[in-house]
């Protein structure tokens, strides 16, 4: 499960104070990598811009294989974004580096944005072969329209917060969760496995935090390799 130590963590940056300086778990850095439409993204229902999706889906099938990229597919809401990775790197350059490469972005389909956020090592699985995926719901954190409460309110919300996303995470339905490392409107990232859109919405404006206006939630359905995301509860 997402232990209280990760929660509390998390809550920590995302209220942009210091994280704790000991953890019994581990936190490291990951990229996300956001792959937004570039100025040929057009050409991706033409035969050659098909060539190009298939050759981006290889290169991410070998960064899976490669240990690089933990998890990876589309969005599937057709905005902005359309779709993420997230990369074992140090560092946001480091792993924009390593989308430089892909196919898809080197011919103009993707332009790339890249955030750093902290989660477990070891927590992503071995994806399964092409063809089996699953649709989980991301989500960013973003700072809400009220932040303004008083301190012993903060406090308390960030209680309510963390008992909520643990109980979330004990019940398998909240399965990754952590903190942008850089200050700014995203303070965050949840992804929550439910049957629906409209159940993964509920559950997160369930949060204590969201309902007092503090975050704010930005669902996406995500399409990924099965076994790439962890099974809960551990």
């Amino acid at each position: 499960m997402i232990t209280t130590v990760l929660l509390s963590s998390a809550l920590a940056l995302l209220q942009a104070g210091p994280a704790p300086a000991q953890a019994p778990m581990k936190l490291i850095p990951y990229q996300l990598v956001m792959l937004k439409k570039g100025p040929a993204a057009a050409t991706m229902t033409s035969p050659d811009g098909q060539k190009i999706v298939q050759q981006h889906v290889a290169y991410m099938y070998k960064l899976g294989a490669d240990g690089k990229s933990m998890a990876a597919g589309p969005f599937s809401d057709g905005g902005e974004i359309q779709g993420i990775l997230i990369v074992k790197a140090a560092t946001a350059d480091e792993a924009r580096e390593i989308e430089s490469a892909d196919p898809a972005v080197k011919a103009g389909v993707f332009t790339v944005e890249v955030a750093s956020f902290l989660s477990p090592d070891n927590w992503f699985g071995k994806w399964a072969e092409f063809g089996k995926f699953e649709t989980v719901y991301f989500g960013f954190l973003n700072s809400g329209p009220n932040r303004g409460q008083d301190a012993e309110t903060a406090k308390r919300l960030q209680a309510e917060h963390l008992s909520y996303m643990e109980g979330q995470s004990q019940a398998g339905k909240l399965i990754v969760a952590g903190p942008f490392t850089a200050d700014g409107p995203r303070r965050g990232v949840v992804i929550y496995r439910v049957a629906t859109a409209d159940e993964a919405r509920q559950r997160a404006e369930a949060d204590p935090m969201v309902k007092a206006g503090r975050l704010a939630v930005e669902l996406h359905p995500w399409q990924v390799p099965q076994g790439a995301l962890p099974a809960l509860p551990k």
